[in-house]
């Protein structure tokens, strides 16, 4: 049926390049394509969107704004899983001192809430020294890729999709990218940690995708609800990270209670937060949430949720 046929688009699946694009765009029968590889790139895959538009003029704007430090209370901050997607970050060039590979990475900032920043990453395959002491505390999340950080006594802590990683202040020793890594991070700035004997433990932690089942948390609920449970993997006086479920419900947020700048990334469910204003949004699964410090509002858990947090 010549009317069915003319009405079936035709998605072009072989190799896509920014130099390829015009010309299979310019045939009769193909109306898109779907780009692999290039599309990990993001200068990339934005001059094959400039080339599949109509004479090529489209506009493809990857920079995002440094964003500014919030120190409103009144309202907190969300992104959607997508806002991070690869080809809207920044590419920022290959990276210095690389040793393995030709490692180059791309980035967006999300907020700067007080001490509290985040955004997300990604770097391709490469690996590098990072032989000076970090002066911030880095908690992260990968979304994909697998990679190695090796701590400045020789410890390995390898990582892949789904695990939570945390790069204490003062970690030094090595990255190694074994596959393009992408991942949601935020970062505290804080006062340097000690302990007992003077000093602080810089090593990486590594909590794995299934340290998060429910299996792994311990109730943490005033009533006998297990789907209320929690799990601390840091708490140094300045900076905390954990894992905390939550059954479906409601909840009136005060001012006493949100007492640091706290950051989200959800693993699993569905809620709504609403500003004291009234404003509200839909958070889910691969979302990313700042509450300032001294925010009120109200939560509304639809279908039993699952976040990583990191207070400062």
């Amino acid at each position: 049926d010549a009317g069915v046929a003319q009405a079936v688009r035709i998605q072009y699946g072989g190799s896509v390049s920014p130099e390829s694009v015009g010309d299979l765009m310019d045939m009769p029968d193909i109306d898109g394509a779907l780009v692999g590889g290039a599309s990990l790139i993001s200068d990339s895959f934005g001059k094959i969107i400039q080339g599949a538009s109509p004479g090529g003029a489209a506009t493809i704007t990857t920079t995002a704004p440094v964003p500014p430090v919030v120190t409103d209370p009144s309202t907190f901050h969300h992104e959607p899983l997508s806002t991070f997607a690869i080809p809207n970050l920044k590419p920022k060039g290959p990276r210095k001192g690389a040793d393995v590979g030709t490692p180059h990475d791309s980035s967006r900032p999300f907020t700067k809430v007080s001490t509290l920043s985040s955004g997300a990453w990604w770097c391709a395959e490469g690996g590098w020294p990072s032989p000076s002491p970090r002066a911030t505390t880095e908690i992260f999340y990968v979304l994909e890729g697998h990679a190695c950080v090796t701590d400045a006594d020789g410890g390995r802590n390898f990582m892949g999709p789904g695990d939570l990683v945390i790069l204490p202040k003062g970690w030094s020793g090595r990255w190694d990218v074994l596959e393009d890594i992408h991942k949601i991070w935020f970062v505290a700035d804080h006062p340097d940690v000690v302990d007992g004997t003077g000093n602080g433990d810089c090593n990486a932690i590594v909590k794995k995708y299934n340290d998060f089942t429910m299996e792994q948390l311990t109730n943490s609920g005033t009533s006998n609800d297990s789907s209320e449970a929690s799990q601390t993997y840091l708490d140094n006086g300045y900076v905390g990270v954990g894992c905390k479920s939550y059954p479906p419900g409601s909840f009136e947020i005060s001012k006493e209670v949100i007492t640091n700048t706290q950051g989200i990334h959800v693993l699993e469910g569905t809620f709504f937060l609403t500003n004291e204003d009234g404003s509200a949004r839909r958070c889910q699964a691969g979302d990313t949430v700042v509450l300032p410090k001294g925010w009120t509002g109200y939560w509304d858990v639809i279908t039993p949720m699952k976040q990583l947090w990191v207070v400062a």
